[in-house]
Formats: structure tokens, sequence, C-alpha cells
């Protein structure tokens, strides 16, 4: 659950990273889109290998160490980004202008826990799929 859990972080950071870098215009829209496509595979493939190494467990405790990987993150990175955020912005003066901030670090947040729920879906594909593989070869 934490190896899941930590690869999940990894791809919110990864994510937001990207995200950020294209939000403040240091590059262009083919090179984005690049860096997106090859960051989700990079990180749906680590994903898919973390989550083989329990190949022993049965389904459900597949399945339950992938979804409690994922809430770990989907609750734990919003709370720690946000929540200290807000905080500052209510002890700022309102002439510093850090709200104006909250909107874009909102954003970037919900794009990156939408992109690291796909990369979940995605792998969980794939690991059904490479255990319907094998388990025909077996069978045959």
């Amino acid at each position: 659950m934490l190896a899941l859990g930590a690869t999940n972080l990894v791809g919110a950071v990864l994510f937001a990273a990207v995200y950020a870098t294209a939000g403040a215009r240091l590059m262009s829209q083919g090179a984005f889109l690049a860096c997106l496509l090859v960051i989700f595979l990079l990180v749906t493939t680590l994903w898919v290998r973390v989550e083989a190494r329990h190949r022993g467990l049965g389904a459900v405790r597949r399945v339950g160490r992938v979804a409690a990987g994922l809430v770990l993150v989907v609750f734990i990175v919003p709370m720690l980004i946000l929540m200290p955020a807000f905080w500052l912005d209510s002890y700022l003066p309102p002439e510093v202008g850090f709200t104006r901030y909250l909107g874009p670090l909102m954003t970037i947040v919900l794009i990156a826990m939408a992109l690291t729920v796909t990369v979940n879906l995605v792998g969980l594909v794939v690991a059904v799929a490479r255990f319907a593989l094998t388990r025909g070869a077996r069978v045959q």
C-alpha cells in the first residue's frame, strides 16, 4: 500500500510540475504535450511494476491495496498543499495579493489528482489484461 501511495505521490508531483511549468509559459504546447505523455507513460509503467510485486495476493487484497494507496494520496496531497496556502492567505494582509495564487494552485492540485486517478485506472486495466493473458497462457 505504501509503495503504491509513493508511486501515486511521485506521479502527482510530476504532473503538477509539468502543469505549473506550462502554466508559467516556460514551454511550448508541443513540449507540454510530449512531457505529459512521457510522464503519464512512465508513471503508469512504474505503477504497474509496483502493483505486480503483489501478484501472490488475492484479488480483493490487491484491489484494497490499490484503493488505499490512491485514497492516501488523494486526501493527503491536497491537504499538505492547500491547507498551508489557505492558512497563509488568512494571515497575510490583502495588499500582498496572495489570494490570486489560490485559484491556480487549486487547479494544479485538482489536475494532478485527476491524472493520478487516471494512471491508477489505466494501470488497473493493464494489470487485469496481464493477468488474463498469463492465465490464458497457463490454461492452454
